[in-house]
């Protein structure tokens, strides 16, 4: 059942992404960006999209353990040392940071793979094609020329194995030869269907005129409370950001992680904000089975 969030216009649910993406690059402090992974990670449970994401989550895992490990093993700065690694000392405070920055780009991570479901191509075409046409075209076709070409070349890599060509057993040269060869098929059938994409946009009098849409959006008053809902918070968080709250100071000495004062209001702030999807979303579902308990 698609409801709450995911029914919004595209505009109060853009703005929520840009927000929250936008703070988790502010808003440097573990605790915070903890809270906003772990609302993040129920989102995307929520809204199942993390069902064919066993590959994109570990390195989503991986990206995170990489910025955490390597950050105190470049970074050498801080008052507090841990311990010696190969005579380089490794501080508190490196460590702190490279957390800090791993949890960051994780929920970057995690938003932008929620995002990939709630903002589809025709909301993101209704927003932006407008103003920017071939812009707004050209982003779309390349968040989708990824993941395309992986699911191409998972399908060439079936119907070449039943040929014997594998990059799964053979010798070195092998396999890179047989690499090539799936390649070198990949890549034609990506410029034909380029040059049919093409000739089919011409054909249909792209660029020709102003763009209309096939779907229609009004913008109704719960759309303008969401707006409302995503605008205050961070117009706090980012209020909080001028005067030190929501970050912590971690070089030359680490700080204790503690919230207190101020800070508070700028956590609870964050942390609506993040949640507020899931906030609609269960709304809509006990109202659901309110409703189904009164029939």
């Amino acid at each position: 059942m698609i409801a709450g969030f995911r029914t919004l216009h595209p505009l109060p649910v853009f703005l929520y992404y840009a927000a929250v993406m936008l703070l988790a690059m502010l808003l440097l402090h573990p605790v915070f960006l903890l809270t906003a992974l772990v609302l993040l990670g129920a989102w995307n449970v929520t809204i199942r999209a993390g069902e064919r994401m066993g590959r994109t989550l570990l390195i989503f895992v991986a990206v995170g353990m990489a910025l955490f490990v390597l950050n105190p093993l470049f970074s050498h700065r801080g008052e507090h040392i841990w311990f010696y690694l190969w005579d380089q000392p490794i501080t508190l405070e490196s460590i702190c940071y490279g957390l800090t920055i791993s949890l960051s780009t994780l929920c970057m991570l995690f938003a932008f793979q929620s995002y990939r479901h709630v903002v589809t191509s025709d909301k993101f075409l209704y927003l932006f094609a407008g103003v920017w046409p071939k812009g707004t075209l050209m982003t779309i076709m390349t968040m989708r020329f990824v993941p395309l070409l992986d699911e191409r070349l998972r399908m060439i890599a079936d119907v070449q194995r039943t040929k014997g060509i594998s990059l799964a057993y053979g010798p070195l040269r092998q396999r890179a030869a047989a690499g090539m060869k799936l390649l070198l098929v990949l890549l034609t059938w990506s410029l034909e269907e380029a040059l049919q994409t093409a000739d089919a946009m011409k054909a249909r009098g792209f660029g020709a005129g102003p763009r209309s849409t096939y779907r229609r959006f009004r913008m109704r008053a719960r759309d303008w409370r969401v707006v409302a809902a995503v605008a205050l918070p961070l117009l706090v968080c980012l209020a909080g950001r001028l005067y030190g709250y929501g970050v912590l100071e971690i070089y030359p000495s680490v700080q204790s992680w503690r919230l207190d004062g101020w800070q508070w209001l700028a956590y609870g702030a964050f942390a609506g904000l993040v949640a507020l999807p899931l906030l609609m979303e269960g709304r809509e579902r006990l109202r659901w089975r309110l409703l189904k308990l009164t029939d």
